[in-house]
């Protein structure tokens, strides 16, 4: 992770830094149960409201340099237009946006099909015409294995 992204000191000592960037990171829900952060209001550019989050979930993980994270988030987001998809998630301070980077290991099996679906409409939106097995060969790219694999079957049956 890059020190000058991850982290914004502000002026006054007291305020609490500008996280950006959060690695080995994990959701949970009030009971502290691993919470997928699809379970929050997709944010939509066009939208300029916060939306109405009844669900109430943790992001904790790192910023650089080795700080620990523990916000309260109310929306997440999808960035399909760079190199890779982004996931972000929204505070509930609305002080901008924290792009997650790396799960935590034991949290990656609940947000799967969440990461393996941004991977597909990013190659998908980058490549329309693509044949199918490219975009196969690239999930196995990206993800090593295909533990999920009838799952991304159906999302593929749906796709098409």
């Amino acid at each position: 992770m890059a020190a000058a992204a991850a982290m914004l000191m502000s002026d006054d000592d007291d305020a609490e830094p500008q996280v950006n960037v959060v690695e080995n990171y994990h959701l949970v829900d009030s009971q502290k149960h691993p919470a997928c952060f699809s379970t929050l209001p997709l944010w939509h550019d066009d939208t300029k409201d916060v939306p109405e989050c009844k669900k109430r979930l943790v992001l904790r993980g790192t910023a650089d340099p080795g700080v620990i994270v523990y916000k309260e988030v109310v929306a997440w987001r999808l960035v399909l237009e760079g190199k890779q998809p982004e996931i972000a998630v929204l505070p509930v301070d609305c002080n901008g946006w924290i792009r997650l980077v790396k799960p935590k290991n034991s949290y990656e099996e609940v947000i799967r099909k969440v990461l393996i679906t941004a991977q597909m409409l990013h190659f998908l939106r980058r490549k329309p015409d693509e044949p199918e097995k490219n975009l196969w060969s690239h999930l196995q790219k990206v993800f090593g294995y295909f533990p999920c694999m009838l799952y991304v079957v159906l999302v593929v049956f749906v796709m098409w």
